[in-house]
């Protein structure tokens, strides 16, 4: 084999799969602060088996979710690359943005968002609830995931993220910022993986790993973004796929199954990924969604944002 056609198989090896791209993984920084990972195109399975179902109803999944995720994984291609947040967003960052923009959340306009109960693990609407105070018991700090968003507020947030790297030149020709689709949120956590969760099949490896419901996570309701360092990211770099807040993605909810392309269907319902600090583990699997009407705020519903091609 010549050195021309090994150059052409090490440039075929990156496109084809995900992992390969570690040694040469991309960062980017916004003008705010924020950091991005690049992700690059690539193929993955999507979807979850009848087997995975089977198991994930056997771990507290709620079957209106588990059976909205398709009859079986089908092959998707995402064509071009994109970067993404490394974490959610955080209260830091959406404090910048509200302050900057006068921004007001759908929960502090409407007065209320859907939160846990303080003196036990049901939920309820609680008035006055938000962003600012979710009806913890304790204040959440710059470094928590800023939650009680709703996509339209996470879909601000993102145009004035696009404005701002733009005025301040950091904004990437043909980009903008926004929430990634099922497809590209679905395959950035995945990473190359195949099985239920980023690290693996096994609910006892993610221990270390994520905020979820289980109580080995050490957080009873949202923790800090990252907090679980290197053990907590999967192999593009990007902490909290799974647990902390549930996270927004751009698409309509389909509930025959997500899409490979931005899908808009005749459905006032947008889709969340990735489980929160409430989800058994069932429900905080890669193939795991969630349908939520785009003006709804939860505790546990945040977003992290996406730099790629306008959709």
């Amino acid at each position: 084999m010549n050195r021309v056609s090994l150059s052409a198989f090490a440039a075929a090896l990156l496109l084809s799969s995900p992992a390969a791209i570690l040694a040469q993984e991309k960062t980017m920084t916004t003008s705010t602060g924020m950091e991005l990972v690049w992700i690059p195109p690539g193929d993955f399975m999507m979807g979850s088996t009848a087997e995975e179902r089977t198991w994930a109803l056997s771990q507290g999944g709620s079957s209106s979710y588990v059976n909205c995720e398709g009859k079986q994984p089908r092959k998707v291609v995402v064509k071009q690359g994109f970067s993404l947040g490394k974490t959610e967003v955080t209260v830091g960052q959406w404090k910048r943005f509200a302050e900057a923009a006068g921004f007001l959340t759908e929960g502090e306009k409407n007065g209320q968002s859907h939160v846990p109960k303080t003196s036990e693990r049901g939920w309820g609407d609680v008035k006055g609830a938000n962003w600012k105070d979710p009806n913890f018991g304790f204040k959440q700090k710059d470094h928590h995931p800023a939650c009680c968003i709703s996509w339209n507020d996470a879909v601000a947030f993102c145009a004035w993220l696009t404005a701002t790297e733009k005025n301040a030149r950091k904004l990437p020709q043909g980009m903008v910022y926004r929430l990634p689709t099922e497809a590209e949120w679905e395959y950035a956590c995945r990473a190359g993986s195949r099985t239920k969760f980023w690290w693996g099949d096994t609910m006892d490896k993610g221990e270390g790993r994520l905020n979820w419901s289980r109580k080995d996570d050490g957080f009873a309701f949202t923790g800090p973004v990252d907090h679980y360092g290197a053990r907590g990211r999967n192999k593009f770099g990007l902490a909290d796929m799974l647990g902390n807040v549930r996270e927004w993605c751009l698409d309509k909810f389909d509930p025959a199954g997500a899409h490979a392309e931005y899908w808009v269907g005749d459905t006032p319902q947008r889709v969340l990924r990735g489980g929160s600090f409430i989800e058994h583990p069932g429900d905080s699997r890669c193939a795991s969604r969630v349908n939520e009407y785009a003006s709804r705020s939860h505790a546990c519903y945040g977003f992290r944002v996406c730099c790629g091609v306008p959709r």
